[in-house]
């Protein structure tokens, strides 16, 4: 990783290597059953198949805590984050981050016009908390405030030919 740079969702979508990252609009409830779950401490939104690297969010020493069938934004999560406070010590000083597949989201988002497909979707990341770091051994970090957002492939395109972006 070289620098870390401040994302404002407000500008657009970012993008790192062959990952894009959109703000999910207010209104689009993720659906938290099918939660992608991080691997020796870090987060792994996406492996790259040229260099091996992956773009991940390094997570706190801490114990996770998992909602089974709740969407964000229902009154029941209120129990969670308070189970979570408790786990850091009363205070949120770390980033929480967790990765979704839910494609009824990543529909709601393509109805609207955000996206034009849902076939390159990886997944809705979630961060709580403070603002979380996605690292890339080759790219700059990209710093994510709290929030949620579709993660998803790139693809390029020349003329009638369209390819994955590969990283």
């Amino acid at each position: 990783m070289k620098n870390i740079r401040e994302w404002n969702p407000a500008d657009g979508m970012c993008f790192q290597g062959d990952i894009a990252i959109i703000r999910v609009p207010d209104g689009i409830a993720i659906a938290t059953a099918e939660e992608i779950m991080p691997t020796d401490g870090r987060l792994i939104i996406q492996e790259g198949e040229v260099s091996g690297h992956h773009h991940a969010i390094e997570l706190p020493r801490a114990r996770h805590f998992r909602d089974d069938t709740r969407q964000l934004g229902d009154p029941s999560v209120a129990t969670r984050d308070r189970k979570l406070r408790r786990a850091f010590g009363g205070k949120r000083k770390t980033a929480i981050a967790r990765l979704y597949r839910d494609p009824r989201a990543v529909d709601a988002m393509r109805r609207k016009g955000i996206l034009t497909r849902g076939d390159l979707a990886i997944g809705c990341l979630v961060v709580e908390g403070e603002p979380a770091v996605v690292t890339h051994e080759e790219h700059d970090g990209i710093r994510l405030p709290p929030g949620c957002y579709y993660v998803g492939r790139q693809v390029e395109s020349a003329g009638a030919e369209e390819r994955v972006v590969a990283d």
